[in-house]
Parts: structure tokens; sequence; C-alpha cells
């Protein structure tokens, strides 16, 4: 058998385990840098790109997430470019409602605060509120109304419940006292 063809067999089985390969070995350093700089850990509600849910899994080669319907999505270590961790530390409802103009922006702002001041004031919401919410009044004007905002910063994994909790208030007290919102 001439030594040509062999070397050249040798070269070509070479090339294709380099290129099979290759992907693995990214998909390990990456998972590597994953773990060492602890951007996210099993247990984290995360977002990569368009894919988002609690991580069920993650090992040098894959990251596995559970998403809100139960499907399980895999995602190779290389292909995950950007997070977001939705869960460290702490998180934050991101509360904002548009108002009609027909109220009063004074009461509007002084009910959201009271509904703030209950809430954090309540032994079953206290442990997972670690600071005040804050009213930070009223962000945009436009044809639809008054856009009003407010932040609530809470524990991990709270802000789905808190946020839950706090639209069912606010939505109690606007009715209790004729704050209407934009029904367009």
């Amino acid at each position: 058998m001439p030594t040509g063809s062999i070397l050249a067999g040798g070269a070509v089985i070479g090339i294709a385990i380099s290129l099979g390969s290759q992907s693995l070995i990214k998909d390990l350093v990456n998972g590597c840098l994953i773990l060492m700089e602890d951007q996210f850990a099993v247990g984290d509600v995360i977002e990569i790109g368009d894919k988002s849910g609690l991580v069920e899994n993650l090992n040098l080669r894959v990251t596995q997430l559970r998403n809100n319907e139960g499907k399980l999505i895999t995602i190779p270590n290389s292909n995950i470019m950007n997070v977001s961790n939705l869960t460290r530390l702490w998180s934050r409802v991101d509360f904002s409602i548009v108002v009609a103009y027909e109220n009063d922006p004074k009461q509007v702002l002084e009910i959201l605060k009271q509904v703030c001041k209950q809430l954090y004031s309540e032994v079953e919401w206290r442990d997972r509120l670690p600071e005040s919410p804050q009213v930070l009044g009223i962000d945009d004007l436009s044809h639809m109304g008054m856009l009003v905002r407010v932040w609530i910063k809470t524990a991990p994994m709270e802000q789905w419940s808190v946020g839950r909790e706090f639209r069912l208030r606010v939505r109690q007290a606007f009715e209790a006292n004729n704050i209407q919102i934009d029904a367009n």
C-alpha cells in the first residue's frame, strides 16, 4: 500500500475529527466560564436569546431550561452569548399602568403609595420585600393617558407572586376611589 495514500487518508480523518470536536471544545470552554463566573446556577430563572425558563441542569456542555409551558429546552453552552438572570440576589416588579387624564394625578400617586405601604407592612408579604416599594411617579404622557410607574424590589423568585398581589390591590383601590384606567 502506498505511503502517500495512508498519509492522505490519515489527514482526512484528522481534519474530520478536529472539525467535529471543535464545537465540543467550544461548549466545554464556555461551560467552564459560566461556572467560574457564576453567571447562573440550577434554580435560577434566566433568558438566553428568545428562550427563557428555570435552569434545571447545567454542565460543561449544555444548559437545560424548563419554560412556563413545561418544555425542556437544551442549549449548547457554545450558543450562549448573552444571559439575563431574572432571579440573582434580588428581583424587581416593574409595575406601570396608564390612567385616564380625568383622574387627579396627585390622588393616583397617593393611592399607589398607600397600596405600597399596606403591602410592605403586612407580615405575609414583608419577608418577600427587602425594602419599601417606590412610587416613581408619572413616567409618560400620551394620547392614551398618564403612565404611572412603581418599582417593587423582591426576594429572588418572588417578583411574580408579589406582582400579582400588587396588581390585584391596585385594581381594588382604583375601583374604590373611582380612578379610571385607560379604556382605549
